[in-house]
């Protein structure tokens, strides 16, 4: 069990009675990932997507789809962080500016974060990398998330994160040409996490 690795996972965090289940439970190699479905609720769950859309047309921003080692990536992406951080957001040879948190993202994160049983404002994450698949043909390769800002390779590393529109595929494997072992379909307002050491071991 991740109590006697000394890791608290968020799934045990949350309150008593919150359905969270982990697909991926990998205590040898210190890996976890958490599934949380039908909590956020459809009608929610659209209000939050129109909210995204429509708040980066109101705030003027585009989506980003900067150019890196294997050329423009094919999703669009905006990287966002609280006030007084500053930081950009670097990976695969790309480098995406931050932007501060806006209102609907301070108001999607009072609704999620006690789900994830983090009650306490001060503990909330305080950067995002939102991603915009705008149809099929959006998607992003086997990857790990093991940028040095975060030092996922290094240590316990807790990535948090809410879909939102159509029903997506998640997947993780052991290693870099492994097979699936782990399988998500992902609908609108479902959470998944990756906990402990799994930007270490396995990709997604």
């Amino acid at each position: 069990a991740a109590s006697d690795l000394g890791l608290e996972l968020l799934g045990t965090m949350a309150p008593s009675g919150t359905p969270w289940h982990y697909p991926l439970c990998d205590p040898e190699r210190r890996c976890f990932a958490g599934f949380l479905t039908g909590q956020v609720g459809e009608d929610r769950s659209k209000r939050f997507l129109k909210k995204v859309m429509d708040g980066m047309d109101e705030d003027g921003m585009q989506w980003d789809r900067p150019i890196g080692s294997l050329g423009r990536i094919s999703r669009g992406t905006k990287w966002m962080v609280a006030q007084g951080c500053r930081c950009c957001y670097r990976y695969g040879g790309m480098s995406v500016s931050p932007k501060p948190f806006p209102a609907w993202l301070e108001e999607m994160m009072e609704l999620c974060m006690p789900l994830c049983g983090i009650m306490e404002r001060s503990a909330w994450p305080n950067s995002c990398n939102i991603n915009c698949y705008a149809d099929g043909s959006d998607g992003i390769d086997w990857h790990t998330d093991d940028e040095g800002l975060f030092k996922g390779r290094d240590r316990d590393c807790r990535i948090i994160s809410l879909s939102l529109g159509q029903e997506r595929t998640f997947e993780l494997r052991l290693g870099e040409d492994g097979p699936a072992q782990s399988v998500l379909q992902l609908k609108s307002g479902d959470l998944c996490t990756m906990e402990g050491l799994t930007q270490r071991h396995y990709q997604h």
